[in-house]
């Protein structure tokens, strides 16, 4: 039996995504209750962010790239059969942000945010000054269906 575990953000745009889930009739259940969050909720554009520890998986600052600064982006499902992951480089104009950034976070996790998720939070160890960057999971579909809305 393949599982899949998906970590929702402990924000009030998560609790959006989950009323709509409800209603399209998938129930996740969370240790939170939203009233009223949605209208004044914010949207985290799909990119990479600083992530705390604790609470876990928690957005902790602004984004450090968004998908709009991926100058090119490759879907690898032969290397690994079974799996996919996505390589990619940033727009030369976001380098420097993306080195400075990482730089700031070794010890630390950045992760990779897609529609309000935390898709995965890999503790930075180095400075990466070439702007390139992997997303994965073990959840194939999905790093297929985040290729095909980064690539559209």
């Amino acid at each position: 039996m393949n599982t899949t575990r998906h970590t929702f953000i402990s924000h009030p745009t998560a609790s959006c995504a989950l009323l709509k889930r409800i209603t399209t009739g998938c129930l996740f259940l969370l240790p939170f209750i939203a009233v009223g969050a949605c209208s004044s909720a914010s949207h985290h554009a799909d990119g990479w962010y600083p992530v705390a520890d604790i609470p876990e998986n928690m957005i902790e600052g602004d984004v450090i790239a968004t998908t709009d600064d991926f100058e090119s982006v490759i879907l690898d499902t032969l290397s690994f059969p079974g799996t996919a992951f996505i390589e990619g480089r940033l727009k030369p104009e976001k380098i420097k942000k993306w080195a400075d950034a990482t730089e700031e976070r070794i010890g630390k996790r950045i992760g990779f945010v897609y529609h309000d998720s935390v898709v995965m939070a890999p503790t930075v160890n180095c400075r990466i000054e070439s702007g390139t960057f992997s997303i994965n999971s073990e959840d194939r579909n999905l790093i297929i269906e985040i290729y095909k809305s980064i690539t559209k």
